[in-house]
């Protein structure tokens, strides 16, 4: 028998999804929040949870050995040294792919048309043409991160003519989607022939800081970055003073540090960047899509948990992902 905690509120045919990978004599409870699981009875004989319980929770809860996470970043718990050992603590990838693809799309079409340059153009009676129009077609698009967000990104742009170059940790990956794939020590020569960055990384203590003024300077000049991954991959100031300078065409940031910026950081009213906050790959919002995705996720786990087979997406703490 298990004991398993869900504390994201959950509709009734996801209710019915999840109960229908347990067994008979698992007990499981819903909650539509953590704070519901802490004024409950039985919260400290909790086994299993769904959701991302804060620290102090977790401290609490001392039957618990295994957390789902409806994130696919899991370093609110890898950026800490008090994780319990005993825990397993499984992600959410591959449930954002496509989602956080599209987000890219958007943003890289948005800034290739002129899209936001057009639009203060008419608020301020404006009808003329910008130039600087220009097209995905052609473009060489270097993606950090070869894993579910990178793959269904390739795979897209690839439909717009894009030359796509991957770059992983590890040798081995599949090209796949992309043209060509190399490991990290390369980066460095491929970013003078990128016209489109995208950083599509975790965060870990390996990537903060990433992109400082001279790796930007080593990109393709007129280039767009894109970042997805976590804000503190990037120096915020130094890609402010690229977009002023003009080193860079663009950016598209769903992340940034901090996070929001400040109410009158320049990045807010520069056109030629997307900045929105955070919400590419929303983890539990309207999107049932993603929902679904990221329940099946669970279901599967808590399916091989029974079976006592390795589990989905575990997190490596020595790796931060």
């Amino acid at each position: 028998m298990r004991t398993i905690a869900i504390t994201k509120k959950c509709l009734d045919y996801e209710k019915e999804l999840i109960l229908s990978s347990v067994e008979k004599e698992d007990k499981v409870f819903f909650f539509d929040s953590e704070s519901e699981l802490l004024v409950s009875e039985d919260y400290a004989n909790m086994e299993i949870v769904f959701g991302e319980p804060e620290h102090s929770t977790i401290h609490l809860m001392k039957n618990l050995r295994w957390i789902q996470m409806t994130w696919a970043g899991a370093n609110k718990y890898t950026s800490t040294t008090n994780f319990p050992g005993k825990i397993t603590l499984t992600s959410a990838s591959g449930a954002y792919g496509y989602v956080i693809s599209e987000y890219i799309i958007s943003g890289l079409l948005a800034l290739t048309k002129n899209l936001f340059s057009y639009g203060e153009q008419m608020k301020n009676g404006g009808w003329n043409k910008i130039e600087g129009e220009d097209t995905l077609e052609g473009k060489r698009v270097l993606i950090l991160g070869t894993g579910d967000i990178g793959q269904e990104t390739a795979k897209k742009l690839k439909c717009f003519g894009c030359y796509t170059v991957g770059i992983c940790r590890t040798s081995g990956n599949q090209l796949r989607h992309f043209d060509e794939i190399y490991t990290i020590d390369v980066l460095d020569t491929q970013l003078k022939m990128a016209e489109v960055v995208i950083i599509a990384l975790p965060g870990t203590a390996e990537t903060a800081g990433m992109f400082d003024a001279e790796r930007i300077e080593k990109m393709k000049a007129n280039a767009i970055l894109v970042n997805v991954g976590r804000g503190f991959i990037v120096n915020t100031d130094d890609l402010t003073n690229a977009l002023q300078t003009g080193l860079l065409k663009g950016a598209v940031l769903d992340v940034t540090e901090p996070e929001p910026l400040p109410e009158k950081h320049p990045l807010r009213y520069m056109e030629n960047v997307v900045l929105t906050p955070h919400i590419s790959g929303i983890s539990w919002g309207e999107n049932r899509f993603t929902r679904k995705r990221i329940l099946d996720i669970f279901c599967e786990n808590l399916k091989r948990d029974r079976d006592n087979e390795p589990k989905k997406n575990v997190i490596d703490f020595s790796k931060g992902y």
